[in-house]
């Protein structure tokens, strides 16, 4: 992944939730090593034209059920176009999403929720595995001395 990232014109975090709020704070952190990188949870937002005009995307997405309904519909829009390539951080591997996606760094985390749309896992893995590969792209850009 980390190659891939350093690779790409665009690194692209999506998720809703506490996801979308990782999410925030991946794309923060690439953006401070000079990443380009924007994270959306606006699932509305039309991706698609934003990147009409781009070479090679890395689409990071965040879930923890990984069968979010908007998210696995953003994908599916995505899929077709053969510069984006998708990734996905999830604790369910055979998900939906993990499906659609080229990529998935799996973590084992107990799902816990309270109601429908109420989630009180942990993300704590996904900000662990977030930091560790901020850090690996850190080193390999260091490398690369643009």
């Amino acid at each position: 992944m980390a190659s891939q990232i350093v690779a790409s014109d665009n690194l692209i975090f999506t998720g809703v939730g506490a996801s979308g709020l990782i999410c925030d704070y991946a794309s923060r952190r690439f953006a401070g090593i000079g990443i380009n990188s924007f994270s959306f949870s606006d699932v509305t937002y039309p991706i698609a034209s934003k990147l009409r005009n781009t070479a090679y995307t890395f689409m990071i997405s965040l879930s923890i059920s990984g069968e979010t309904g908007e998210i696995i519909e953003v994908l599916n829009s995505l899929r077709a176009n053969k510069d984006i390539t998708i990734a996905t951080i999830t604790p369910n591997p055979s998900s939906t999403i993990a499906e659609l996606s080229d990529i998935v760094l799996p973590y084992n985390v107990e799902e816990r929720r309270v109601g429908l749309h109420f989630d009180l896992s942990s993300q704590l893995p996904a900000v662990f595995l977030i930091e560790s590969l901020t850090e690996k792209v850190f080193q390999m850009t260091k490398e690369i001395d643009y």
